[in-house]
């Protein structure tokens, strides 16, 4: 919940929040059940055979294969499987095909696995300021495409460790789980829209979360999340408008979401919704609540072009003191810049992307947009900013993390440019 600021708890946090065994080879999972004397219906899919695992488990692999069983093969379209394969992110579909069975029809699906485990050197620099960390991570832990993330990152302002593991459910009536360790020791700096240093004081904060994903159906899910939050404030002479203390605050946090998505050949769109709503008790200092809307909607309009939607909603009815503001990545838009303070925000970016080429390394892409935020706080006010921006990214076929990027936005009210670093689910 503190803070956004640290680079690595957005790299992290946002990207992975999404013993091994060699099973290469032709792989069958269990028959679907028929009950005695019944005989299935013709060319319908019964049963899923999955080639090329080595690290990852059969069970972990045919899970979001299992939506298939019970369709007609006839009217399969290979693409949404090869979505469902590439969605698992750790497996690259190579070949789909149907053939008949003995009872039924079998999907048989040929992939390739990712390199899923991995150092990740970091380097983040912005006009005040650089950043480098070392992480560690290992994106199909155990061959259940769990993620494991260890590491931190250093400037000369701030330092920080964190630790992350997130438990993804590999079939249907079990939950998920993801559990985080972070400590962060940094000078904090507000800033409004021009980058003019409005509050800056330094903080030291942990913060330790457990939270439960269960999934209702194939495309929702429910969850329920705890989480410990102690922000302390080092007396600091030269603080300008620091807090009036430290605090301590349990937080309960239930949310709703959802989830598809599609594959054109080129680019895999998806679409997603989620709603998340927190009470924080303060042990020390105020209690206070917060409600989350994030939303995307990727469509292709023809093969390699999409549209791409993507905004969000956050609240916190009668603000939360400043330690619990937030920064703009919230409602996914880049035109404010990263320092940038407030309670409550409305986002919205709204453009193209377009794929330029593919190699067997991935895909890149370029994406342009028109972004606009509407936000509130008790020391930038209320405003408006709108701007255009623009994205390259790459989509990684061979490793297991969805994408790289960088992205440049431009505030059309501050008329100042922001750049930004991506990896991960952002997009």
């Amino acid at each position: 919940m503190l803070n956004r600021r640290s680079p690595a708890v957005l790299v992290f946090f946002l990207s992975f929040r999404l013993a091994a065994q060699d099973v290469s080879g032709e792989n069958r999972g269990p028959p679907r059940e028929e009950r005695p004397g019944q005989e299935p219906p013709p060319g319908i899919i019964t049963d899923i055979e999955i080639t090329g695992l080595k690290r990852t488990k059969l069970r972990a692999a045919r899970y979001p294969l299992e939506q298939f069983l019970g369709r007609s093969a006839a009217s399969l379209d290979p693409r949404e499987v090869e979505a469902a394969v590439k969605d698992s992110g750790v497996l690259e579909p190579v070949s789909v095909e149907t053939a008949e069975g003995p009872a039924g029809c079998i999907l048989r699906v040929r992939v390739e696995e990712k390199w899923t485990i991995f150092p990740i050197p970091l380097v983040m620099v912005s006009s005040r300021d650089a950043s480098f960390g070392l992480f560690l991570a290992d994106t199909n832990a155990f061959g259940l495409r769990d993620q494991a993330v260890l590491g931190g990152m250093y400037s000369g302002t701030s330092w920080m460790a964190m630790a992350m593991y997130n438990n993804t459910p590999d079939r249907r009536g079990r939950p998920g789980w993801n559990a985080a360790f972070m400590f962060n020791r940094r000078e904090r700096e507000d800033t409004n829209r021009n980058e003019e240093t409005l509050r800056r004081y330094p903080v030291d904060t942990l913060l330790l979360s457990l939270d439960v994903t269960y999934p209702l159906t194939r495309h929702i899910s429910a969850a329920g999340g705890v989480s410990f939050t102690q922000a302390a404030l080092p007396e600091d002479a030269s603080a300008l408008n620091p807090p009036g203390a430290g605090a301590v605050v349990i937080g309960f946090s239930p949310g709703l979401s959802f989830r598809a998505s599609g594959w054109d050949g080129f680019l895999l769109s998806q679409q997603s919704l989620s709603v998340k709503y927190g009470y924080y008790l303060g042990a020390e200092g105020p209690s206070h609540h917060r409600v989350l809307v994030r939303g995307i909607y990727e469509k292709s309009l023809i093969p390699g072009l999409r549209l791409a939607l993507r905004g969000g909603a956050f609240w916190t009815p009668g603000g939360a003191g400043s330690l619990f503001e937030s920064g703009p990545e919230e409602v996914q838009v880049n035109i404010l810049p990263r320092t940038f303070s407030a309670s409550n925000y409305g986002g919205l970016s709204a453009g193209f992307e377009k794929h330029l080429f593919k190699t067997r390394q991935g895909t890149l892409s370029i994406l342009a947009s028109w972004q606009a935020v509407l936000s509130s706080g008790p020391l930038a006010g209320t405003e408006f900013d709108h701007g255009p921006a623009g994205e390259i990214r790459f989509y990684l076929s061979r490793l297991a993390i969805p994408a790289l990027g960088l992205v440049l936005g431009y505030n059309m009210q501050s008329g100042l440019p922001q750049f930004v670093f991506s990896m991960g689910a952002g997009f």
